[in-house]
């Protein structure tokens, strides 16, 4: 469709050539958790969380973990959940974070959201005070925006506009994907950081 993006093209890029594993990844209850999470096979992500969750879960680990880039894989429906979150992102202006933003324009197969009307997203976070954005419709547009999102400083917010699927992927690999198996793999991941702090971490030494 002229205008808008493969998705199923950005995250195989995102996976194969950008995201490290040393990265932590946070993704939308969406198309986005059952193609990233088969995609990536190693590295800490949090998957399939609820709509309006994402972006909010990835700041939280962007100041968890300040010296390791922190993306989230969000959706416009979700975003939509709680665009709260760009005011609390500018005000935190954590430089580790990349909020991409795949706007299909479409709740699944339930109907068309408001990006299909006049909503921009993009236009809401820069309201909300976030200074670096930018909304692609191209292959060459994404592989450019992300590549300078994590070269450089953030907070970064993009939109990417991508086609609307007919068909909904489904995961190849569910035990990394969903549930609790999912939970349980994401935290064995981050507590092998090595700028982990565990509960104890505050604590005074007994010895």
């Amino acid at each position: 469709m002229e205008g808008y993006v493969d998705r199923f093209e950005c995250l195989k890029l995102l996976a194969e050539e950008y995201i490290t594993d040393d990265m932590l990844v946070a993704t939308s209850l969406s198309t986005n958790t059952s193609v990233f999470a088969s995609l990536r096979e190693r590295g800490p992500g949090f998957y399939g969380l609820n709509m309006g969750l994402c972006t909010g879960f990835a700041l939280g680990m962007s100041l968890a973990f300040p010296n390791r880039k922190v993306i989230a894989l969000d959706s416009d429906g979700s975003i939509m959940e709680d665009t709260s979150v760009f005011i609390t992102i500018a005000d935190v202006n954590p430089k580790n974070l990349v909020v991409i933003v795949f706007d299909n324009e479409a709740y699944a197969r339930m109907g068309p959201t408001a990006t299909a009307r006049v909503a921009n997203l993009e236009h809401m976070a820069q309201g909300a005070g976030i200074e670096t954005t930018r909304t692609v419709r191209t292959i060459d547009e994404f592989t450019s925006a992300v590549g300078t999102a994590l070269r450089g400083d953030g907070p970064t917010f993009l939109v990417a506009k991508v086609e609307a699927e007919t068909v909904r992927a489904h995961a190849t690999n569910p035990r990394r994907t969903y549930g609790r198996a999912m939970r349980e793999t994401f935290v064995d991941e981050v507590m092998k950081l090595p700028d982990y702090r565990g509960p104890d971490s505050g604590k005074a030494s007994s010895d």
